[in-house]
């Protein structure tokens, strides 16, 4: 079920990415939009040019909810708000019983960044709601009809065998669902765990990792049936390789829409897998990555 949507928005063409999967989802799903954009640092409107530049950031939110309302959804709620980016915008995430942050993010650095420094990074880490982050494909975004029923179809989910990383199975059931979606669940067998090179294309059949292969697949054979047994189309992929590397290069190969990961939540950047895994698949893809926390309240 997903009843709320929040979109951040600075202000910026760039921020605006986001509304198209935003409002995609909302269609389908009936959600109450949020538009929110934050008078960063400081503490209230006290004096004439703050008092301006709300006015400013009103109007601004005002024209996107206009055009929002064009496409035949409920009226977005915009709301002008006041204190640190990032944690303002997830108590207001929580005022609202947020059930999806959707925000746009460069994909590039150590992680990317959104709005002023780490914003992205807090809201990934401490959301207690899947965060999705955009891509931007071009430098405009519209939000025509067109736009607006962008297809969000096939799910990858990565996964590790971990409790950890398949706690966004649950988001994503949510999240596939409302876009009538087929999921692939991944596992990738890392052959450096047994001192064998990742980037020698022989390695993938050697015997030494065919244990491993075979687990992996009884594995992920166990989770889709689970999933099936709800009515979903779910396939089950095992390949050999660096892990994100081999993420990213099955999302090209196999038109996915959107990868779906589940996050530690604490650190520079929340980690899956092995290493900067997470980190390494958003600053490689250009699609959209559902985050999720686990334990964060």
């Amino acid at each position: 079920m997903c009843r709320s949507i929040l979109v951040p928005l600075d202000g910026s063409a760039f921020s605006e990415h986001a509304l198209p999967l935003a409002l995609a989802v909302a269609r389908r799903s009936g959600a109450q939009l949020y538009l929110a954009h934050v008078l960063s640092g400081r503490g209230g409107l006290t004096d004439a040019a703050e008092r301006a530049t709300a006015a400013s950031r009103t109007a601004y939110l005002e024209r996107v909810a206009q055009q929002i309302e064009k496409q035949s959804v409920r009226a977005p709620i915009t709301s002008i708000l006041t204190g640190p980016v990032a944690e303002t915008l997830l108590e207001h995430a929580r005022l609202v019983r947020c059930d999806l942050i959707v925000l746009t993010t460069h994909g590039r650095g150590a992680l990317s960044r959104l709005w002023l420094g780490s914003v992205a990074d807090v809201i990934v880490r401490r959301s207690p709601v899947p965060v999705m982050l955009v891509r931007p494909h071009q430098p405009t975004v519209t939000l025509d009809a067109k736009d607006s029923r962008r297809s969000l179809r096939r799910f990858l989910i990565p996964l590790d065998g971990s409790p950890l990383a398949e706690a966004i199975i649950e988001h994503s059931i949510h999240l596939g669902r409302i876009m009538d979606a087929e999921y692939t669940l991944l596992r990738v067998v890392d052959p450096t765990v047994l001192g064998l090179s990742a980037h020698d294309e022989r390695v993938a059949a050697s015997p030494a990792l065919q244990p491993l292969k075979d687990r992996a697949q009884t594995y992920l054979e166990r989770q889709a049936e689970e999933l099936r047994t709800l009515g979903l189309q779910v396939e089950t992929v095992v390949t050999v390789g660096e892990p994100a590397a081999s993420i990213l290069e099955y999302a090209r190969a196999h038109s996915i829409d959107l990868i779906a990961m589940a996050t530690h939540g604490r650190g520079g950047f929340s980690l899956l897998l092995l290493g900067s895994v997470a980190d390494k698949v958003l600053r490689g893809s250009s699609l959209p990555l559902l985050l999720y926390s686990p334990g964060v309240k």
